[in-house]
This record gives structure tokens, C-alpha cells and sequence, in this order.
């Protein structure tokens, strides 16, 4: 499979302009390292404020940069990529009560995690059977509990990712990792609403798996989701029906009052747009924004009824705008992050926008430079040696760890810690393996990459 930038719907052009090809022969797209044309365009998706210092911020950006942090407002920035595995990175969560414990979730490589403000990361793969995670959320009321999507599936971890439980598997998500927004409502037990590509699914914890909704949104690509505890109203962006252009015009906002029973249009003059991201104020519920691919920033005061663009000072010229924040000490200072040009920050409610400075990022060589290393810890642990059939993995994609790389080729993908049966079995027809060869595969690289699996426990 290649991954490649996908065309603005407004535009047909690439919206970060990253021409990647990631191989899937055996492993779940992200867990990578590139060494292809990786162009200057710094791809923001997603902005964490430290809730007890707004000057503390976190960007994450994929593959450029990785993990980025500033305490001086967004001025000046720092690389803490320590401990990452992958430059495959989607999600980013902090702990509300204790700042200096994050959660990054990461296509292909896991859940990873930090108890010193990002200084240093460790996997948290214990039990998680899919690694390939689109979506990351902290329980509202219990931060400890974790959930992520994966392309399988919903997981919770009770216990801050030390273990996991599957709580379904066998639903399938994997069409997008654009498309996996999930909100739990703190209902006893949890509700969760997932949107993706074939419409929003809802369940309780402890349901056998995900219910279709029903009604407006069936059959509709869900691309983000919002709840607002106070109101306790829901909203869904819907992006198109179907996978043909033509069915733009079906999209725009929609709201639900009743729990996501029932659902109606919030204005027809969103149906042709590619909402990314709904922020709700949580001190005027009836203060909305939405991110956008093709048209930045827009508010509504009035509860969604109307909206207007509030993009002065915003310098992307596709003004693709992919992640959107407020300082949860002041709802006035926010921060849009590009599709393709980096962070903007606005003191006065998104009137008016100005760009942070850019921080340091890497180029493809340097990133892969960075990622193809031995693993000390598992050559330490581990004196198997890959078995024959092995090769079958080598001859779609190599290993960043060159005691087990055997390709000569620049893809790569990372052994990162986990069990790998599930990985092997769901991507086996790529490399033609037989069941025994399947076994066989999954034994070595678990025995091979279980080194360090305890570790940050």
C-alpha cells in the first residue's frame, strides 16, 4: 500500500505536500522510517496546553519533526523525540491533573508514554494487539483510563497503559486514519460515539460491538466529533457520502440532543467543506469553531445557527487548517495548527491570527539516520536468530534495526515491542505465508522485540 498526501477537496492539491510510500507487507502503515523526498512543509496535527502553565505547549507533527515542546508561549521549540520508535505519529493526550504524564498514539508503533513532560518516552504495549492506533482519549472523569481506536477495534487500558483489554475486535476501521474521532460520554457505563468512513457507530462499554446510527448520518464519512458536557449536545461533521467527489455537497455540521438518538443540519453553508476539528468554549457553550481544510477557521456565536470565516493573519495559502485549541486557562488564546505551514496563535478569541516561529525539523536522511540503529537491549535479550522464511518480510520492506534487516531497499519499518500475531496473521496474504509460517514469524520478532516490554511500569 502507499500512503501518499491526500488532494484539499478544494484544490486537488497535496495538502502537506509529503510524498510518502509506506510498505504494508507485514506490518500496519506508520510504523516506518522514510527515505524519500520529505519536502520543508511542517504538518501540525495537533496542539496540547499544559493546563497549569499555558506557556508549557506541545505539537505534534508527523513525519518532519515528531514531538516538538516550548515553555516561553510558542516562541522557541525543542525536538523530544527520545525513546519514539516511529515518526507515524496521530494522537496526543495529556493527563489534566498531572501535566508531565502524555499519551502518544502512533500508526503502527503503539501507545507511548511520558511522566517527565516528554524528556523521555517509553512503550506501553503490554496486551495491545493492534498497534496501529488512529485515536486517543483519556476517560473525562478518570484520566487513568485510556482508549484507543486501532483499525481493529476499541482497547482501554484501566491502569494508565500498563495492561489493556480488547473490548471488541473484529470491526473493521481501517479504511482511514483520518476518520476514527471517538467521544465517551461519562455515562455509567461509558458511551462511546466512533466516527468513520461508513458513518457513526455508537456502543456502551461491555456491548458486544459497535451499532450503526441509524437516520441523517448512515452511510455519511464522520470526520470529527464534539461533545459539550454542560448542553450534553453532540456534533458530527460529515464530510461526503460515499467515496465520489460528487457527494460533497451532502456534508456540513450536525448536532444531536437526545444522547445521538437523533440528529439534524446545522446550516447548509458547511455542506461542501472538510471540517477537521470542532472546538466548543467551555464557558459560552454557544461559542463554536471549526478547522478547516479548505477555509481555516470559522465561529459561530449563536450555537452553530451561523458561522464566519476568522482567518486574518492566517498565511497558509490553502488555509488547511488541522488541529484547533484553547488555552484551558484562557479561552481566548488559541492555536491552529497547518496542514502545511506550521502554528498560529491568536490572544483575542480568533479575530486575529500571527505564526509561531518554526522549530527544528529533519530531513528524510536525517530521519532515517536517526531510526536505523541496533537495538542493544534486544540483541542483550534475545540470541534467536531470524528464521528462513523471514525473508519473505524483506522483500516488500527492511528493518530500521540492521541485525535483522536483510533489504537493501530504503523502506523500513521499526520492530517495536509487542505481540505480533495479530500483525502477521492481518498482513500474511502480502508476503503469501502458510499458517505455520504465520506462527513462526510472529514467535521470532515477539521473542526479538520483548526486551524492554515492561518498560515504564
Amino acid at each position: 500500500m502507499n500512503r501518499r498526501a491526500r488532494p484539499s477537496p478544494a484544490t486537488g492539491r497535496p495538502i502537506a505536500r509529503l510524498f510518502l510510500l509506506i510498505s504494508t507487507c507485514l506490518i500496519s502503515p506508520g510504523s516506518i522510517a522514510w527515505a524519500l523526498n520529505i519536502q520543508e512543509d511542517l504538518a501540525v496535527t495537533q496542539i496540547v496546553v499544559d493546563p497549569s502553565d499555558s506557556k508549557t505547549l506541545y505539537s505534534l507533527t508527523t513525519y518532519a519533526i515528531g514531538v516538538m515542546k516550548s515553555t516561553d508561549g510558542g516562541d522557541t521549540w525543542a525536538q523530544i523525540n527520545q525513546g519514539i520508535r516511529s515518526y507515524s505519529l496521530y494522537q496526543l493526550a495529556i493527563h489534566p491533573k498531572d501535566p508531565k504524564v502524555l499519551y502518544l498514539g502512533a500508526g503502527g508503533a503503539g501507545l507511548y508514554k511520558t511522566t517527565d513532560g516528554g524528556a523521555t518516552w517509553n512503550e506501553m504495549n503490554d496486551g495491545l494487539q493492534n498497534t496501529d492506533i488512529g485515536n486517543l482519549v483519556l476517560h473525562p472523569n478518570d484520566p487513568e483510563i485510556v482508549y484507543v481506536v486501532t483499525s481493529t477495534g476499541l482497547f482501554k487500558s484501566p491502569d494508565g497503559g500498563k495492561s489493556w483489554i480488547a473490548l471488541n475486535q473484529g470491526d473493521d476501521f481501517s479504511s482511514s486514519q483520518q476518520f476514527q474521532s471517538l467521544v465517551v460520554l461519562p455515562t455509567s457505563p461509558p458511551t462511546f460515539f466512533l466516527a468513520s468512513k461508513k458513518g457513526l457507530y455508537t456502543r456502551k462499554e461491555g456491548d458486544g460491538g459497535w451499532v450503526l446510527v441509524r437516520g441523517i448520518l448512515e452511510g455519511k464519512q464522520i470526520s470529527a466529533l464534539a461533545y459539550e458536557p454542560k448542553t450534553k449536545k453532540l456534533y458530527a461533521a460529515v464530510f461526503r457520502r460515499g467515496r465520489t467527489m460528487e457527494t460533497l455537497h451532502e456534508g456540513g455540521l450536525f448536532v444531536s440532543d437526545d444522547g445521538g438518538k437523533r440528529w439534524s443540519r446545522l446550516w447548509k453553508g458547511l455542506a461542501q467543506d472538510w471540517i477537521r476539528v470542532i472546538l466548543i468554549d467551555p464557558v459560552n457553550p454557544r461559542i463554536l469553531y471549526l478547522g478547516l481544510i479548505n477555509r481555516g477557521v470559522l465561529k459561530s456565536t449563536d450555537g452553530g445557527k451561523g458561522w464566519k470565516e476568522i482567518n486574518v493573519g492566517l498565511t497558509d495559502p490553502d488555509l488547511a487548517i488541522r488541529t484547533l485549541v484553547m488555552d484551558p486557562r484562557d479561552p481566548k488564546s488559541m492555536y491552529a495548527g497547518s496542514n502545511g505551514h506550521w502554528l498560529f496563535h491568536s490572544n483575542d478569541s480568533g479575530a486575529t491570527w500571527k505564526p509561531l516561529p518554526v522549530g527544528p525539523h529533519q530531513t528524510s536522511h536525517q530521519i532515517l539516520a536517526a531510526m536505523i540503529r541496533e537495538d542493544e537491549e534486544a540483541r542483550k535479550n534475545s540470541k534467536i536468530s531470524p528464521p528462513s522464511v523471514f525473508e519473505k518480510c524483506n522483500k516488500c520492506h527492511g528493518w530500521t534495526d540492521p541485525l535483522i534487516n536483510r533489504s537493501r531497499g530504503a523502506w523500513r519499518v521499526s520492530p517495536n515491542r509487542r505481540d505480533w500475531t495479530m500483525t502477521v496473521k492481518r498482513m500474511s496474504a502480502g508476503a503469501r505465508l502458510t499458517s505455520d509460517q504465520e506462527v513462526e514469524i510472529a514467535g521470532f520478532l515477539t521473542a526479538y522485540t520483548l526486551g524492554k516490554q515492561s518498560a515504564g511500569k
